[in-house]
């Protein structure tokens, strides 16, 4: 591994947030959902199944998202409350 690649496992949320530029802000509120930050190691299916819910679904709340098999820690996503 690379000492570049190290390095950016060291940084935690708050880092990678600053890193990116503050790129991540929290989403517009919209009634009946709360936000979710998305962690480090998070997938769709882990939160998912952590929130009672279906894939298919998230990506539903969530037309951001455009690729199901990426998402970045520090994003946030809609899941329904």
């Amino acid at each position: 591994m690379s000492e570049l690649e190290n390095k950016a496992m060291e940084l935690n949320l708050e880092e990678m947030e600053e890193a990116a530029g503050g790129k991540y802000k929290p989403l517009p509120t919209k009634r009946g959902y709360f936000q979710y930050q998305i962690q480090p190691g998070d997938t769709l299916y882990k939160i998912a199944k952590a929130y009672g819910t279906t894939v298919d679904r998230l990506l539903s709340y969530n037309p951001q998202i455009t690729n199901r098999n990426l998402i970045r820690a520090g994003a946030y996503m809609y899941i329904k409350a």
